[in-house]
């Protein structure tokens, strides 16, 4: 192999490496017209938390209120949603989610256009480490 077909194949090599960590990072998000669906998994009990920044709500709305729904869950003492940025900023209350009931959420300072996630904590005096919560939520108020 001639030293332009090696740099050839490093270049192609690095872009393909570059094009995978860049997908990596990505993330789906759908806008606040509708309901994004996540599942958070293993959320520790005694209210601990779980982030999930995959999968998040483009706000379209100027007002501030975000909506929440919980469809599954399995912690014998609920489950609490709150909207986080991509960098687990917080940016509304801690609300609680009963199953099958949309709730609406006080939000502090989200900004139309911006994409948010969720995060889920168990009760306090949840001993459960293994609960799992899916959730449908929106940055904007979908009542």
């Amino acid at each position: 192999m001639t030293i332009q077909k090696k740099m050839t194949a490093i270049a192609l090599s690095l872009l393909v490496l570059g094009g995978t960590m860049v997908s990596t990072f990505a993330y789906t998000y759908v806008s606040g017209t509708k309901y994004q669906t996540v599942t958070h998994k293993d959320i520790p009990g005694w209210g601990g938390e779980r982030y999930d920044t995959n999968y998040g709500s483009k706000k379209t709305m100027t007002s501030q209120i975000g909506t929440f729904k919980k469809t599954k869950g399995d912690a014998l003492l609920g489950n609490f949603a709150e909207l986080i940025t991509s960098s687990r900023k917080i940016v509304s209350n801690l609300e609680g989610i009963p199953l099958n009931n949309m709730v609406l959420v006080s939000e502090h300072g989200c900004n139309k256009g911006t994409v948010y996630f969720t995060g889920v904590t168990s009760h306090g005096l949840e001993p459960s480490n293994t609960c799992d919560v899916t959730l449908k939520f929106s940055a904007d108020n979908l009542y």
